[in-house]
């Protein structure tokens, strides 16, 4: 089977325990924030902390902020955490 000539073959991640599949090379902090917390909007009040295990060499865990990208692979893992003041 040939690779699509538009980017890299989808893998499955895991975010908040639960498989998703994605497709292209990279992930924002923004995307994986959205993963763990479809369809809310974030506020002023919420704080978002993602941690990621499982990556590439060098890469293999860390946390990934505001503005910020990495790059994915297949099996990685991704734990998001949101703190929200009163």
């Amino acid at each position: 089977m040939s690779q699509d000539s538009h980017g890299p073959a989808p893998v499955t991640i895991v975010v908040n325990t639960r498989p998703h599949t994605w497709g292209a090379k990279e992930i924002t902090f923004e995307q994986v924030v959205d993963l763990a917390y479809p369809g809310q909007v974030p506020t002023d009040q919420d704080t978002y902390t993602v941690r990621y295990s499982r990556g590439h060499d060098g890469h293999g865990a860390g946390s990934l902020t505001v503005g910020h990208s990495v790059t994915v692979k297949k099996g990685m893992v991704f734990d998001v955490y949101r703190t929200s003041r009163s």
